[in-house]
């Protein structure tokens, strides 16, 4: 199936073996012996330990060419799922004890986007998330290094990082600056902190989407109001219950929150990290929350209109959407 991904971060997006082999490039953490080692290093106990453990890996990158050919090597493995069109997060701050120059990140990012869209026929546009760990104080500065990248691959800006710690209202400075500049705006919200949190993203940030957004089920008049006004949710369905959001499938709210008209997209988040692929979050979407084959077409058509992509390919991927859904009608029919 064509998919269209909003919420995935490039930084938690690598392969296992390219991690492995910079680890051991650079000498690194003698408890990786083995890609099953490095594999239940990335079990979390809740979010504060999966914040650690991001760190962790990133002591790992230390070169331009890392970034480049990590993300080269994510966006071949996306395609292999046929993802068509991708939004991507990252963050050029988060290697500052690697002496890595964030807009030396910046530059090795695009490079890796521009070879995969010509080698594997993947689009990918990025936005670059300013992280709330690293201060609001500095965040204008954060804006001012990427502006210059402003254009056909660096589209946005995005807020994430610890919830509890950097409330979202802290960053509205930055985030109308970086309106008036031309930047397409996002945050995540509503994971760790509740319907407070969203409420701040719409009202304080003026977002375009919510990354995540599940906890809005706690609050009807956020639900109502997410409803009228079909603000799109990036759900991530496994990175809810990998980072103890929720216990299980049975306690996530995505069908409650899709039943209710709201405009919801499935995402893999950090998909190495934990262990999903966007195939596999739709296929939790049908076999876990009991979605129909017809509900799964309008999460995927979801994904493409609440991209920000121009409507001339919003026109172009729907069609082959639709191309694959009329080729399998039977299997529509018969679900």
């Amino acid at each position: 199936m064509p998919k269209v991904e909003l919420h995935l971060h490039l930084d938690g997006a690598f392969t296992l073996d390219f991690l492995f082999d910079l680890i051991q490039k650079y000498d690194g953490d003698p408890e990786i012996k083995s890609i099953a080692d490095l594999r239940n290093r990335f079990i979390f106990t809740d979010f504060p330990h999966f914040v650690e453990t991001w760190f962790w890996k990133n002591r790992f990158f230390r070169e331009p060419i890392d970034f480049e050919e990590s993300v080269y090597r994510t966006l071949k493995e996306l395609s292999f799922q046929n993802i068509v069109y991708l939004e991507a997060f990252f963050s050029p701050w988060d290697y500052k004890e690697s002496g890595v120059v964030s807009t030396n990140i910046v530059q090795a990012n695009l490079n890796a986007v521009k070879r995969a869209e010509k080698d594997f026929n993947i689009r990918c546009r990025l936005i670059v998330d300013i992280t709330r760990d690293h201060g609001h104080e500095h965040a204008i500065d954060r804006l001012n290094e990427i502006t210059p990248f402003l254009g056909e691959e660096i589209i946005g800006i995005g807020l994430g990082g610890s919830e509890q710690k950097y409330q979202t209202h802290m960053f509205e400075d930055v985030f109308d600056e970086a309106k008036r500049r031309g930047f397409h705006c996002v945050a995540h919200a509503g994971e760790v902190m509740g319907p407070k949190s969203i409420w701040s993203a719409i009202k304080d940030l003026k977002v375009e989407r919510i990354g995540h957004g599940v906890r809005a089920i706690e609050d009807p008049e956020l639900v109502e109001y997410l409803r009228i006004e079909q603000i799109p949710l990036e759900i991530c369905v496994v990175s809810n219950i990998k980072t103890g959001i929720y216990s299980g499938f049975t306690d996530h709210p995505f069908a409650e929150l899709f039943s209710k008209g709201l405009l919801l997209t499935v995402n893999s988040d950090d998909p190495t990290m934990f262990g999903t692929t966007l195939a596999d979050e739709y296929s939790i979407l049908y076999h876990e929350l009991n979605l129909s084959m017809l509900e799964i077409r309008n999460v995927q058509i979801n994904a493409v209109e609440s991209s920000f992509a121009p409507q001339g390919e919003k026109k172009k991927i729907k069609e082959m959407m639709n191309r694959f859904w009329i080729d399998n009608a039977m299997s529509i029919t018969n679900d």
